[in-house]
């Protein structure tokens, strides 16, 4: 009807019954023309489907993100500097285990081996996937796609609530069950657009990205599957 999708049958739901009548008119909105479609849901979306790295392949995102650690420190400031109530405080970014690690990764990128589907941990699999989308978008981007990851991990973390030697759930953890919280980020802990500055839309295509690289890489069984209207 509107093109719009959602990663709960709920969300789905609820959309269809305040915004479509049951013969797929949109309430609210008085008698007049349809809005034209001009073709961008239908061409642009597979083009850059975001169940792939194709998604980065848009002009506005494609390229390559050379200076990280500029990066980190943007996304750090903007995150954990201004107190935001959903999220953990870290005092520095050496506080930070994921971002500990993705800074001191950075120097021997080029000799890391591939992590084992097996054995690795959470953090692993949200570092190896965030140095691959290093290579393929430009910094501005990049960016955005760090502040994802963390915000998910967050979201991750506080769901399951453990703690083992001073170690959060996604240091100490597989990426098997991660996916499973998708409907919880989108919908509960991302609901207000405006406390991180990054829209559903985004939210959902991005959720789609990291949880497909997951499936496809075998740090998870669980496939997300999309609802669309």
């Amino acid at each position: 009807m509107c093109g719009k999708a959602y990663l709960s049958y709920p969300a789905l739901y609820t959309h269809i019954k305040t915004k479509h009548n049951s013969s797929g008119g949109a309430s609210g909105r008085g008698r007049g023309r349809p809005k034209k479609d001009n073709g961008e849901i239908s061409s642009l979306k597979p083009m850059y489907n975001p169940s792939s790295f194709d998604y980065f392949k848009h002009p506005e995102k494609m390229g390559e993100s050379k200076n990280i650690k500029s990066c980190v420190e943007n996304v750090f400031n903007e995150l954990f500097l201004t107190k935001k109530s959903k999220i953990k405080n870290y005092k520095s970014i050496n506080e930070h285990p994921l971002l500990l690690k993705l800074m001191t990764t950075l120097n021997s990128y080029s000799n890391v081996n591939p992590i084992d589907p097996d054995n690795s941990k959470c953090d692993e699999v949200f570092l190896d996937y965030l140095l691959k989308v290093s290579k393929v978008c430009q910094e501005n981007y990049f960016e955005r796609v760090l502040k994802f990851v963390l915000l998910f991990r967050e979201c991750l973390n506080k769901v399951n609530k453990i703690n083992v030697g001073g170690n959060e759930y996604s240091e100490v953890s597989n990426s098997e069950d991660a996916p499973e919280i998708s409907n919880e980020f989108v919908t509960e802990f991302m609901d207000d657009e405006n406390e991180f500055n990054i829209s559903k839309e985004e939210v959902i295509d991005l959720t789609q990205n990291l949880c497909q690289y997951m499936y496809d890489n075998n740090f998870t069984c669980s496939k997300l599957s999309l609802i669309n209207i």
